[in-house]
């Protein structure tokens, strides 16, 4: 039953990242090498409080990490990415 719970979770985050044309956006932009916040900003025609509202978005519900400074997928990212 608790398999059952995660895979009910984990589809509506999918569903609702992918809902947004903005996540996607930011998921495409940071790809398998990952990106700096400042590259994302120069890359992506986005106001600052929506790169950063998303991104918070993106690594709170677990599709990105950061590390050493850069932006960069994680597995359920990936699989979003994958999902177009």
């Amino acid at each position: 039953m608790g398999e059952k719970v995660r895979d009910r979770e984990h589809h509506e985050r999918l569903f609702k990242a992918s809902m947004s044309p903005v996540r996607r956006k930011i998921v495409a932009a940071i790809g398998v090498q990952g990106k700096t916040r400042e590259e994302l900003k120069k890359e992506l025609d986005l106001s600052d409080f929506q790169l950063k509202f998303n991104l918070d978005w993106l690594l709170r519900e677990g599709f990105l990490k950061e590390e050493d400074g850069k932006l960069k997928l994680t597995d359920d990212g990936i699989e979003l990415l994958e999902a177009g």
